[in-house]
């Protein structure tokens, strides 16, 4: 197990760098570095600085749909790749997050970290056709309910089209949707519960590769767990702290007439908030509802719907109330820190990527 920086890349389908797709040079280079895993993943929805929001529900109208690229591996070789990312990202959001990364056999004893809540985040990567050990069940499928199995309170499986796994570049093509792309299966719940999945799970999996974050976990179908962490505005260097806000919900849960994930996306664009994307989920869980996908047409679809919030400490807390209001029935709604965060487009910047210290208070 080793102290890791997970690395999350926001930015739009159509942006090119130079006469390339942003999305292709981007997962070039994280792919000549031989990053242990990366990630790209389509989004649904979602609006950034431009404030306009972006749906695949109007294909005619959004030609900008969100992309999001993740990528993990250790503090030094993520830091080593930020000027490549500088060179062919010029729009969008950059953010670094703590982790630690287990594989092969150091997944079964691996230990959360404690902060900033009592929950914890367990992401497990694997290949979209690889399959589990014992049984020969698509391996994505079989953690999920290892996962289901020893009650974790929820988990989602996001598809990648492209990426890296184990260091070697994995990808979908147009002839080829199913080759051997990096999948994502994003899990929250009690420490203890995750961790005692954790032995199973590398037995479960050919190639075992996880990482394990610290989270609080506000909320569950309504019901309240924690209270919304605070954190100040900058660390004792100076440094800007943000705060991540993640609502985990279908994408047949109903708010007003609207997809639960689109009346937040548009509750928050009013309410002045920096960006919020939503993925849809493959496979996944919540509760102890039997896993679902994406079976149904689009608009009743049960899939589930991964959405994430970032913004300073001070706004996340603003608009608290209107996150609350939103999930009083629907969705679980976790929170962690961000030690690192900036946005571009084009000359305009905001934040740094210099990591701050989220442990540390002013006195």
């Amino acid at each position: 197990m080793i102290d890791a920086l997970k690395l999350w890349v926001f930015f739009g389908d159509s942006q090119l760098t130079g006469a390339e797709l942003t999305s292709d040079a981007l997962m070039d280079a994280l792919a000549r570095r031989h990053v242990t895993v990366s990630a790209l993943c389509r989004g649904i929805e979602g609006f950034g600085l431009g404030r306009r929001i972006h749906t695949e529900r109007f294909p005619d109208v959004s030609t900008d749909l969100p992309l999001v690229a993740c990528a993990v591996d250790s503090r030094e070789r993520i830091q080593a790749l930020l000027d490549d990312v500088d060179r062919v990202v010029a729009d969008g959001l950059v953010t670094l997050e703590h982790a630690r990364l287990a594989s092969g056999d150091g997944v079964a004893g691996a230990e959360f970290p404690r902060e900033p809540g009592r929950a914890a985040k367990l992401t497990i990567y694997c290949g979209r056709s690889e399959r589990a050990a014992v049984g020969r069940r698509p391996a994505y499928r079989e953690a999920v309910e290892i996962l289901r199995r020893h009650g974790a309170a929820g988990a989602t499986a996001l598809l990648g089209v492209d990426g890296t796994y184990h260091g070697w570049r994995r990808r979908a093509t147009f002839f080829s949707p199913r080759r051997d792309a990096p999948l994502m299966i994003i899990s929250v719940g009690a420490r203890d519960t995750l961790a005692a999945a954790l032995p199973e799970l590398g037995a479960a999996l050919e190639w075992p590769l996880v990482t394990l974050e610290g989270i609080a976990q506000l909320k569950h179908d309504g019901e309240h767990l924690e209270e919304l962490p605070t954190l100040p505005a900058r660390d004792l260097r100076g440094l800007s702290m943000w705060q991540t806000i993640r609502v985990y919900t279908r994408q047949s849960a109903q708010l007003n007439g609207r997809a639960l994930y689109t009346e937040l996306t548009r509750r928050l664009r009013e309410a002045g908030a920096a960006g919020v994307t939503t993925i849809r989920g493959h496979w996944g869980f919540s509760s102890d509802e039997p896993p679902h996908g994406d079976k149904f047409a689009r608009f009743t679809s049960h899939a589930p719907t991964y959405t994430t919030y970032i913004d300073r400490p001070a706004k996340v807390a603003a608009v608290w109330p209107v996150i609350d209001e939103v999930t009083a029935e629907h969705g679980i709604v976790t929170s962690s820190f961000v030690p690192a965060y900036r946005e571009r487009r084009g000359q305009r910047v905001g934040g740094s990527l210099r990591l701050a210290d989220v442990t540390a208070r002013p006195r």
